[in-house]
């Protein structure tokens, strides 16, 4: 018995460590093509958590010798009913004939006031019917079944995907003056760390206001497991190991 109970700690202790797991991938249709089979609530998010008033003016992409490209909004736990993403929506829009693109919507700890560089979780999603700009459209994904949590009380949602592929699709940009400005990150596959919409000098960045990019939590979720921080963690995963060997030195003597 103390045994079991020992090695059943130590697996514990291993799997807080494991890394997320993406989800299967969606197809998507774009909003104003009717009902899409992942979508909960609005087809939009409008419902959840909005930083753009809907407009579009401008997109953010990728030049297509970047394999590895990711933009990402900063959204706060307090504007949400709880840490747990229920649904994230991200507008779309495009400047070639492909209509298709490949992407993940991923979630970021925030870490000494930027994200951090690995996501926290990931889903893959396929939008389809992309339309070309000035056009654009939101694109609903599930990430119900995913542990999509914020772990942190400022957090970051976005997508990535691989402009060398995919080529020309950008994620919407609202650039009215009336909106509030929201902090937007980028990074890709040849830089060292993320960059700021609001600090960089890319003339592109010039008049942002927000990404289109929206999200809805679920409803009265309290988690198990309290989300720690990182030292939260080592604490908890050394004090887990402590007594799982503690345990099963007890159960050598009396064995």
């Amino acid at each position: 018995m103390n045994s079991i109970s020992a090695r059943f700690l130590l697996l514990l202790a291993i799997a807080v460590f494991l890394p997320p797991v993406a989800d299967a991938q969606q197809t998507l249709a774009p909003a104003f093509a009717g009902e899409s089979v992942n979508a909960l609530g609005g087809m939009d998010c409008d419902d959840g958590v909005v930083l753009d008033d809907g407009s579009l003016e401008s997109g953010y992409g990728w030049v297509p010798s970047a394999v590895d490209g990711r933009y990402v909004q900063r959204f706060e736990v307090a504007d949400f009913r709880s840490r747990k993403m229920e649904e994230v929506c991200i507008c779309w829009t495009r400047t070639q004939g492909d209509d298709e693109v490949r992407f993940l919507v991923e979630l970021y700890r925030d870490r000494g006031g930027r994200p951090a560089r690995s996501p926290e979780a990931s889903v893959e999603a396929v939008a389809t019917l992309v339309p070309a700009f000035p056009d654009g459209a939101f694109y609903s994904v599930d990430v119900s079944d995913t542990d999509m949590q914020a772990p942190t009380d400022v957090f970051y949602l976005g997508v990535r995907w691989n402009p060398s592929d995919d080529v020309f699709f950008f994620v919407c940009v609202d650039q009215s003056e009336e909106t509030p400005v929201v902090d937007g990150w980028f990074i890709d596959d040849r830089a060292d760390e993320w960059g700021s919409v609001l600090e960089s000098n890319d003339p592109i960045f010039d008049d942002h206001r927000a990404m289109m990019i929206r999200a809805r939590a679920v409803e009265g979720y309290f988690p198990l497991v309290p989300i720690l921080g990182t030292w939260g963690l080592v604490i908890l995963i050394g004090t887990i190991c402590a007594v799982g060997i503690l345990v099963l030195r007890r159960g050598g003597k009396h064995g």
